[in-house]
């Protein structure tokens, strides 16, 4: 496509943002951009997201030429520990795997005094951010610094960790670059993903700007499915994934779900079945990879961020009922990674919006007002 195209043509030297919609080949094109830069010899090119999951997913694909190993893919909080042990001496104190706003105003602290001792402030060749909606100006303007040669990628719209990164690209002159059209997401999935967010005053919603091809990707599916029990929508669940597999033979199944507690349930389900060979939990103890052969892959919604399946299946959709995770964007973004399938569960009720994104017009009489359910 044009947009995608000219991106690819821009400069070596530049700092660039790139926004657009889910499906319209960010990451790819920020992917492409940085081995192109790799390949012109410049080696020492950093790439950097939040989530541990998108991090191994791009590794997962970015070493296949050669030109980018997969240590220089990293998230913002290891390449930030990093950067303060080598010029600072110390770390900062342990996470416990939590980063909230104390603990980032520490780590931005920390990196300004790093970099205040630097031998040079050019320490990388280039640097790319994926996701940049996910950290803050503050965290970025600190990593954007070290290079003359930058790229951020994101959309505000999949922002799920409330801050405003990609407000730096006018902090700090980056040249915009607009993607508007997306290629992965099918015609049904977009229009349920446009009734739960709508398109903005005087834009177009992903049904319209879809270049999904239902003749050679199949015909795509999205469907809310209300059952009795977590063993109702586990076997309900199960059932359509055997048959994913062999229809989407060459391609992953993801399986959402909104906490840690649920992806341990769904372990302890799937380990009943002979599918567990072929399951990979990315609960954040980093044992599982986007690079092994296992085709079914389990995790939050928060982790799904950035990551994309042929098939994707929310499980557990009655806890997106109530806080912290009845949030628009989350649903919004678990939504948007399935390509052709998409299966929402639940049992009891789900956040009133997502019921809405799946629910289909229908002719209401007058006398259905006053008729008493049974």
């Amino acid at each position: 496509m044009p947009e995608q195209a000219e991106f690819i043509k821009l400069p070596v030297q530049g700092r660039y943002s790139l926004v657009g919609p889910p499906g319209s080949g960010k990451t790819n094109l920020l992917l492409l951009r940085a081995q192109y830069i790799a390949g012109t010899g410049e080696k020492n090119v950093l790439i950097v997201t939040y989530s541990r999951a998108l991090s191994d997913f791009i590794r997962s694909g970015i070493g296949k030429s050669g030109l980018i190993s997969a240590d220089q893919v990293k998230t913002f909080h290891s390449w930030a520990g990093g950067h303060i042990v080598d010029h600072l001496g110390f770390g900062a104190s342990p996470t416990n795997g939590q980063f909230d706003d104390a603990r980032r105003a520490e780590i931005v602290a920390k990196l300004k005094e790093a970099n205040a001792r630097l031998a040079t402030s050019k320490v990388y060749s280039a640097i790319f951010v994926d996701e940049a909606q996910d950290l803050s100006v503050g965290e970025l303007e600190l990593l954007l610094c070290l290079s003359d040669k930058v790229c951020i990628c994101g959309d505000g719209r999949q922002g799920i960790y409330e801050q405003d990164g990609l407000a730096v690209a006018e902090k700090l002159n980056l040249t915009p670059h607009t993607l508007t059209s997306h290629f992965r997401i099918g015609q049904r999935i977009a229009q349920v993903a446009d009734k739960l967010m709508p398109p903005l005053d005087g834009s177009l919603g992903l049904e319209a700007t879809a270049n999904y091809n239902p003749k050679i990707q199949g015909t795509s599916t999205a469907k809310l499915v209300s059952l009795k029990s977590r063993d109702e929508q586990f076997s309900e669940m199960e059932t359509l994934i055997r048959v994913q597999l062999i229809a989407f033979k060459d391609d992953s199944i993801g399986v959402f779900s909104g906490t840690q507690a649920t992806i341990a349930e769904l372990k302890e389900r799937f380990e009943k079945t002979d599918l567990s060979d072929l399951v990979a939990y990315h609960n954040g103890d980093g044992e599982a990879s986007f690079s092994s052969d296992k085709r079914i892959h389990v995790m939050t919604l928060h982790s799904a961020k950035g990551t994309e399946f042929r098939a994707v299946h929310i499980y557990g959709a009655e806890e997106l009922a109530g806080y912290p995770l009845r949030r628009t964007k989350l649903a919004y973004t678990g939504i948007t990674r399935a390509k052709t399938a998409l299966n929402v569960y639940r049992t009891g009720e789900t956040s009133k919006a997502l019921e809405n994104a799946f629910a289909e017009q229908k002719l209401v009489d007058l006398d259905d007002l006053f008729e008493e359910k049974a």
